[in-house]
This record gives structure tokens, C-alpha cells and sequence, in this order.
């Protein structure tokens, strides 16, 4: 979510909110579950997770493969709405 609100801020500002609300819900019921033992080891696979994401959404936007560029929107749109799907509502 991190990644795509990131995203949304240069190309889509109003759909930035609405990813940055539900952003913000997935961090407090990641939280909620996290152990405290294992803070470090869940912040590690959130920053990967980030890097991977905004990794796909460069290929959807800047690639001149559009076979490729279209398959990593997809892919893209598939985890954001993984994400959405755990949140009520």
C-alpha cells in the first residue's frame, strides 16, 4: 500500500487518500498481530514487500515492453486488492 500510495501521489492525487486510509488500517491490524519480539523482522518483510510493489508499478508505467508493462499492472492491481480485501468494508 505504501508503494502505491507513493505512486498515486505523482499520477492519481485523489485516489492517494482513499490508499493512504486503508494503508493505515492494514499498519494498525499488523500491529495489532504483530509479536514484539518480531517488530524488526515484520517492518523487513513491509519494506520488501514496498520495494516489490513499486518495482511492478515501474514496470506498468515506464516500460516500453507493453506486453510486460500490461502483465505487471495486472500483477500490481492483484496485490492491492489482496491488501483491500482484509479490511471490513
Amino acid at each position: 500500500m505504501s508503494a502505491q500510495m507513493e505512486y498515486q501521489w505523482m499520477f492519481d492525487t485523489e485516489a492517494s487518500e482513499a490508499t493512504e486510509t486503508a494503508r493505515a488500517a492494514l499498519i494498525d491490524i499488523l500491529d495489532a498481530i504483530t509479536p514484539i519480539d518480531q517488530g524488526p523482522e515484520v517492518m523487513h518483510w513491509r519494506i520488501e514487500a514496498k520495494m516489490a510493489q513499486a518495482a511492478l508499478l515501474d514496470r506498468a508505467v515506464f516500460n516500453s515492453d507493453r506486453h510486460d508493462a500490461q502483465m505487471a499492472g495486472r500483477i500490481a492491481r492483484r496485490q492491492i486488492d489482496a491488501c483491500r480485501s482484509l479490511l471490513l468494508g
